[in-house]
């Protein structure tokens, strides 16, 4: 089982902190940088924050960057061969990306590219490259993203990372399709009921009845979904978000 942990750029010093505190607990291997246009350090921009950071310390989890589709011209080279392969990074995760928000729009051009395309695009110029896709539980039903899982992985795609699950039932129906596949599944602690209506109404997301927004049923939730992977030959995607790193990730692997 491959255990990944999301390490948000909200600045340098903040990227070389959350991954520092990562290194210290020996099961997780690879390090996700998500590409959040509110912040200034890109996606491929951390990764070599953290590769020059490392100079003088060799090996640390692998990094994977976060590529916004909708951010690059379908038309043109992909733009960031040389500073991937620079920096000795092997897998990437694609999602669609969201627009830019109106005044962020002016500055920020994007383009009408869609994922599966863009998988192809990538593997054409990458084939070195491990593609990984994302996958939403929450964006309309079963059968479409079973369907949309089938299109990435006949674009290229050699693994898919989840969304937050935040209850195991929804996890275990899930994973009875997606059974043999290269899956991360993801986990988030909600720690507020602010918090968790951003879930509910911004990505659909389904809590259970005893969900309640502490870190004490965070980290049980997330001691269950790991011994769930360990079981059943899947990965699992640490998305710490608001929260302490130390306590919820001693908590989960202590």
């Amino acid at each position: 089982m491959t255990v990944s942990l999301e390490a948000v750029p909200r600045d340098r010093d903040a990227l070389i902190a959350g991954a520092g505190i990562a290194e210290k607990y020996g099961r997780i291997s690879i390090i996700n940088i998500p590409d959040l246009l509110r912040f200034p350090v890109r996606s491929w921009e951390g990764c070599e924050i953290l590769r020059q950071h490392r100079q003088n310390r060799p090996g640390g989890p692998e990094l994977m960057p976060h590529l916004r589709a909708i951010d690059f011209d379908p038309e043109k080279p992909f733009p960031h061969v040389e500073c991937l392969r620079a920096n000795e990074v092997k897998k990437v995760l694609v999602i669609s990306g969201d627009p830019p928000k109106e005044k962020a729009g002016l500055i920020h051009k994007t383009y009408p590219t869609e994922t599966v395309p863009f998988i192809k695009k990538l593997k054409a110029e990458m084939p070195e490259l491990q593609v990984y896709a994302a996958f939403d539980p929450y964006r309309t039903n079963i059968r479409f993203e079973l369907d949309y899982v089938r299109a990435k992985e006949d674009a290229g795609a050699e693994g898919f990372m989840s969304q937050p699950f935040f209850d195991t039932r929804l996890l275990e129906i899930y994973a009875e399709y997606l059974e043999g596949k290269n899956v991360f599944w993801g986990i988030s602690p909600v720690l507020s009921p602010s918090n968790r209506n951003y879930w509910e109404s911004r990505n659909r997301a389904i809590f259970p009845k005893n969900f309640r927004p502490d870190l004490f049923w965070n980290v049980d939730f997330g001691r269950r979904v790991l011994h769930f992977c360990e079981a059943h030959d899947f990965n699992i995607y640490l998305m710490p978000i608001k929260v302490d790193l130390e306590s919820y990730l001693g908590g989960i692997f202590g």
